[in-house]
This record gives C-alpha cells, sequence and structure tokens, in this order.
C-alpha cells in the first residue's frame, strides 16, 4: 500500500507518567536497542540532558487512520492511546495545549546536548550544539516517509525555543558493514532495508568521526557482535 507524503508533530515523552514509560519501552523492544535504559533517561529528560519525544501522526495527514491500524495491527500492545501529560521539556516548565491531547505514538526521537565522547577535535561543538539519538520509527511504517517527516519537524523545533539549535550531530552505523547476513541472523535480527548513514549523508549531514566496534550484542549462544559506527553533523542555523 503506497501511503502519500505523511505530516508528523512531535509532543514530550512525560517521564513521570507511568504509561508513557511503558510504551518507551515497548518500542525500544521494538527497536532492538536500549529498553533496559529506559530507567536511566527519566533524570535526564527532567534536567534536558534528553529531550525525548513522541513522534504522532497529524489529524492533517489524510492516512493517519490506515497508518495507526497498520502499526497498532503490528504491535498491538501500543494499541492504548496516551495522554499528552509533560509539564517540562528542555528542563524548562512546559504548558500542556488544551484541550488535553490523547495521541498513539508511532516512534520517538531525541535531542540533547552533544556527548563530550563524540566531539569534533578539528572543529569542536559549541553552545546551542544538540545530540539527536533514539530515533525509532515503528517497522510497519518504515519507508512510508515518516522518517523524513519526523527529522524535518524535529530539526525545525532544534532551531526554536527553547534549544535554539545551531548544530545537530548524530551517529550511525558504518555503511560498510562486512558480513551483516550472518549477524543479523545469529542476533535475531531484520536486516535493515537501507543504510541510516546514507540516509543522514542525503540530508546534508557530514561523517567526522569514525568508531570502531561502537556497538554490540551477544547472541543466544553467548558470542559478541560488533557494528562499526560513523558520526555525523549538519550546520541548521
Amino acid at each position: 500500500m503506497a501511503f502519500a507524503k505523511p505530516q508528523v508533530h512531535l509532543i514530550p515523552w512525560d517521564f513521570t507518567s507511568p504509561e508513557h514509560v511503558k510504551r518507551l519501552v515497548q518500542q525500544r523492544i521494538a527497536c532492538g536497542w536500549d529498553s533496559e535504559a529506559v530507567g536511566s533517561w527519566i533524570p535526564k529528560q527532567e534536567t534536558g540532558n534528553l529531550n525525548l519525544q513522541w513522534i504522532v501522526l497529524s489529524d492533517t495527514d489524510l492516512e493517519k487512520d490506515d497508518k495507526l491500524l497498520k502499526h497498532t495491527s503490528a504491535y498491538s500492545l501500543e494499541s492504548n492511546p496516551l495522554l499528552d501529560t509533560a509539564v517540562s521539556y528542555g528542563g524548562k516548565h512546559r504548558s500542556i495545549p488544551m484541550p488535553q491531547q490523547t495521541f498513539i505514538p508511532v516512534g520517538h526521537i531525541c535531542l540533547g546536548p552533544a556527548p563530550s565522547y563524540y566531539d569534533d577535535a578539528k572543529e569542536p561543538f559549541a553552545e546551542g550544539s544538540y545530540w539527536i539519538s533514539n530515533f525509532y520509527v515503528s517497522r510497519a511504517l518504515q519507508s512510508s516517509g515518516l522518517g523524513r517527516a519526523a527529522m524535518d519537524t524535529a530539526e525545525r523545533i532544534a532551531t526554536s525555543e527553547p534549544l535554539n539549535a545551531r548544530m545537530l550531530g548524530l551517529n550511525a552505523i558504518n555503511k560498510v558493514d562486512v558480513g551483516c547476513e550472518e549477524k543479523y541472523e545469529a542476533l535475531k535480527l531484520p536486516i535493515p532495508p537501507f543504510s541510516n548513514q546514507g540516509w543522514y549523508e542525503r540530508r546534508g549531514y557530514v561523517v567526522y568521526m569514525d568508531i570502531p566496534k561502537a556497538f554490540s550484542k551477544t547472541d543466544s549462544t553467548g558470542k559478541a557482535w560488533y557494528w562499526d559506527a560513523v558520526c555525523l553533523k549538519k550546520k541548521i542555523a
């Protein structure tokens, strides 16, 4: 089924809500990464060191109902709507829009300060630099343009209050991934349909650092498998 160009908006993750926390764990399990780390993100969200937001289909998206059905059919535990209850974002007070909105998130994305260990030795990240991480779009809706719409929205929000970003950075699995078929089969993970590195490069992000064995997972036999990564950045203001 071909989808029209999606329209999305972002709603802050409420770290005080058990329902929001549970849903984020569910989506990280579906993503395949860091579901066990969600608890450690709570204090970071409170201080603004992480700024996790839900990816939500806009009411102006004419195919919203079809997309939500496709998502919830694949992930039935995510069928119940959440309530927009976050009273802070970016470490600052947030007024909840009224009337209060219910929504079913189809992914999430995070903006936070650029980590010092990912700094660019040749051109260090200055104040106003932010790091994109924990970017996930429902696998049921991938290749529908939803990721592109979410990144467009995240970049637009990043340049606005309270973040006022001037530079964005992120990391991605190196597009040269020798032996990936054996690795993904051993880990029982689906092979990505495209390279995230290449996708970010087409959006104007430029590689500035290579990181060997940046990510790892252990298979059922106890063998560790590794991914090399790259760091990329883009001036947005």
